[in-house]
């Protein structure tokens, strides 16, 4: 990458909340990228499940292979507060947050940094790629296409079309870290509006790049819906917007 020069570090940030029935295939999917060096920070959010039983045998399991830490909250604070602690520590040039029941494409991170650092010779302010995905069901079944959109600043405002796992230029995240941990659904669409609004902008690679597991605890509700609508009949492809909640935050008082 980077025109013949090394590869330089890049950042995965995995914050997970009893998904420990899937977390080892997430790992497992960034294990099989043909790309170093990777940093992988997975920040278990206070899980009720085995989840960090399981976290620590994968770090042992993938010992001289993968560079994983964990972070184990006390007190479950949701996703963002989970983010928010991982962007302490982490220190790649380059970010990518993956969630615990997802697992990337076996060549999604060398596509990626392709196309961003093309589109970063000819425009530096260009701060992440992002992509479609397969949709698939909770034991790993092909369900459909999920497809995302065209980069539009404007759209941002008031529809969530970007995935988590885009990768994006570290310095953009840092910039707009800590992320309202206030925030409880529709935390991506919170996560790109604040960086889309401090100048960075994004490119759209419309190939499946990863999957999309679909089952009743997605935050966002996409799986039970989706879920819902495949066994009603309905087929097709789903365009992700129609589906992600705009940022909503939690109520105090």
């Amino acid at each position: 990458m980077s025109g013949g020069s090394a590869p330089v570090l890049l950042s995965v940030i995995i914050p997970n909340h009893n998904y420990g029935q899937f977390i080892g295939e997430t790992v497992a999917s960034l294990a099989r990228q043909d790309y170093s060096p990777l940093e992988i920070v997975i920040v278990d959010d206070a899980s009720s499940d085995d989840s960090v039983a399981i976290i620590n045998a994968l770090i042992e399991s993938y010992k001289g292979k993968l560079d994983i830490s964990l972070i184990a909250m006390e007190k479950n604070a949701g996703k963002v507060a989970a983010v928010n602690r991982a962007m302490d520590v982490v220190s790649g040039e380059y970010c990518l947050l993956l969630d615990s029941d997802d697992y990337l494409m076996d060549n999604h991170i060398v596509r990626c940094l392709a196309v961003l650092e093309r589109a970063r010779a000819e425009e530096e302010h260009v701060g992440f790629v992002y992509m479609d995905c397969h949709l698939i069901s909770s034991n790993g079944e092909f369900l459909e296409r999920g497809r995302s959109a065209p980069f539009d600043a404007e759209l941002i405002r008031t529809l969530s079309y970007i995935p988590e796992p885009a990768l994006v230029v570290m310095e953009a995240m840092k910039q707009v870290a800590p992320f309202d941990e206030s925030v409880r659904k529709g935390t991506k669409q919170d996560k790109w509006c604040r960086i889309i609004a401090n100048g960075w902008t994004g490119v759209y690679i419309p190939e499946p790049l990863f999957c999309y597991r679909m089952h009743d605890n997605n935050l966002s509700g996409i799986g039970a819906r989706v879920q819902e609508e495949v066994e009603n009949g309905k087929t097709g492809e789903r365009i992700l917007s129609g589906y992600w909640p705009v940022a909503s935050r939690k109520k105090t008082g």
